[in-house]
């Protein structure tokens, strides 16, 4: 009897199996709505492009002029600035100290060259005059001695080494004069031409190593390039700001942009350059739920092929190729909101639809 009961449960079971395999295709799968509507190509025959929206100055990015320590951040994200307008300040303490001992060198410089200008002085004129009177007194006493040496030797009362000895005085009281005077003629001339330009140079180096200084101090103040919107900021007081191109190109301290304007940087696939032609109709389509199309207008392209370094992470992407890259300029008024970097679907009409109207 058990054998009986065993052996219909096995054909039970096998049955619900085969039923449960038969029906299972035949359930409809319930499949999910898109996320968003697919962007389709409002041209025939048009070109199918990765775009990227950008500010109309692109976007800028601010580095620091000298590496060193950020002590001030003057600008907000979101904020508008003017060109010139400071974003934000290093360190300044070294310089400033710096700045001090050129000031001070300055100053040593300015009063050797005011010295020298003044002279001579009034109070050394005296003592030389003094010196020129003495020479000359010593010079009438010399030759009064020689005269009364030679009347002498007339008479034999002297000898001869005598009278020469006396003319030697003469000679030397002469020469003593002489010197005298000229001296007090140098006095009275003042400070020497050269030594004048020496000093003059000396203080011109000086006041240069000032305006040196204080310009690199005004370079650690970093100040807006252009009139526009602070895009992003990556630096707070008390950080290291690094003027390294490396750091420049990823982790630069603001990124800036002019809003004023928006554009569209479409990336166009070297297999389809080609079909590219000036002033060709664009449109962009706003990726998500709320997908918009925007009207474009030709602006330019620009005549370099190079590889394509941003991508838009689609599973079709290709990344072994070379792109083309066309300027659009945004004409309609977008509803939604668009922020710089956002990729677009772009469309651009080909030589292949010249003259052809986009389908809808």
């Amino acid at each position: 009897m058990i054998k009986y009961i065993t052996i219909l449960i096995a054909i039970s079971g096998l049955s619900l199996a085969l039923y449960a395999v038969s029906t299972e295709g035949q359930q409809q799968q319930i499949v999910p709505p898109p996320a968003a509507p697919p962007s389709i190509n409002p041209f025939a025959q048009g070109i199918a492009a990765a775009g990227t929206i950008e500010a109309a100055s692109r976007n800028i990015t601010v580095a620091a002029t000298e590496s060193g320590v950020v002590t001030e951040v003057y600008k907000a994200v979101g904020q508008t600035v003017q060109a010139g307008e400071p974003l934000f300040k290093l360190d300044t303490r070294v310089l400033e100290s710096e700045l001090m001992r050129a000031r001070a060198a300055e100053g040593v410089a300015l009063a050797r060259l005011e010295a020298l200008k003044a002279q001579p002085r009034a109070e050394e004129l005296p003592q030389w005059e003094a010196a020129v009177a003495r020479a000359k007194a010593r010079l009438s006493d010399a030759v009064d001695l020689l005269a009364d040496t030679q009347r002498a030797a007339s008479n034999q009362a002297v000898s001869p080494s005598e009278t020469e000895r006396r003319k030697y005085a003469v000679q030397i009281a002469t020469a003593e004069l002489d010197q005298a005077k000229g001296q007090l003629m140098l006095v009275k001339a003042g400070a020497w031409a050269p030594d004048l330009k020496v000093a003059q140079s000396q203080l011109d180096q000086a006041r240069a190593e000032i305006a040196s200084i204080q310009l690199r101090l005004d370079r650690l103040t970093v100040r807006a390039p252009i009139t526009g919107t602070v895009l992003k900021r990556n630096i707070e007081p008390g950080q290291y700001a690094s003027s390294s191109a490396a750091a420049a190109s990823t982790q630069a301290p603001f990124m800036l942009g002019d809003l004023s304007t928006l554009r569209v940087r479409a990336r166009v696939d070297e297999e389809d350059a080609p079909l590219l032609i000036d002033n060709a109709r664009g449109t962009a389509r706003i990726r998500g739920v709320a997908g918009e199309s925007l009207d474009l207008q030709w602006l330019w392209v620009e005549p370099l092929a190079q590889p394509k370094a941003e991508l838009t992470g689609s599973t079709i992407e290709r990344v072994d190729t070379r792109v083309i890259e066309v300027l659009f300029t945004i004409k309609t008024t977008p509803k939604a909101r668009l922020f710089p970097g956002q990729v677009v679907d772009v469309f651009i009409e080909s030589n292949r639809d010249r003259g052809g109207s986009p389908r809808n």
